[in-house]
């Protein structure tokens, strides 16, 4: 996934400084993908380089000055050229749990039951996490963003369902 091109996104609705992006970002994305200033900063710095987005100083609340990005005609092109772009590949599983599961035929078998047991005790909490969520915001927002958290609780359901499938086979292997 390209950093820029959330960053687009956000600018897109409004100009915004940094911490305002950051916040957006957060709390839009915060359980799938996290920005961290380090990365922010730099990636504003580059798109404003590209043109993709402008810069303007205004005076803060307190001493500091802060910087609101906005984006450009050329940077709300890039953004509408990525945004119908057709993806090379709809599926991906990068993370940490996949790639340790890979590798637990190097463990004892009751280790691998208890940990798929947590596994599956914490995926049915994060997908009870997002229900709630998404309960007690249902009105608030807006269409697509309450379709990506549905989308996340179907993911952790079949997780869930898939983890029950691996531990009923693992144990019944002799």
């Amino acid at each position: 996934m390209s950093l820029k091109y959330a960053l687009l996104g956000f600018l897109a609705e409004s100009p915004k400084y940094g911490y305002e992006i950051k916040q957006k970002f957060e709390g839009a994305l915060g359980n799938v993908w996290s920005v961290s200033y380090g990365q922010l900063y730099p990636t504003l710095r580059r798109l404003s380089e590209l043109e993709w987005v402008t810069k303007k100083t205004a005076p803060g609340k307190k001493a500091a000055e802060k910087n609101i990005y906005s984006l450009t005609a050329k940077g709300r092109k890039k953004l509408d050229e990525w945004l119908l772009r057709p993806l090379r590949s709809n599926y991906k599983v990068k993370d940490e749990f996949t790639l340790k599961f890979l590798f637990f035929n190097k463990l004892p078998r009751d280790t691998v039951l208890e940990y798929l047991r947590s596994q599956q005790h914490r995926t049915i909490e994060q997908r009870d996490t997002f229900q709630r969520a998404l309960d007690s915001i249902r009105g608030e927002l807006d269409f697509f963003l309450k379709a990506i958290v549905r989308k996340g609780i179907v993911h952790l359901e079949a997780e869930i369902r898939w983890l029950e499938e691996v531990m009923g086979e693992l144990q019944a292997r002799p």
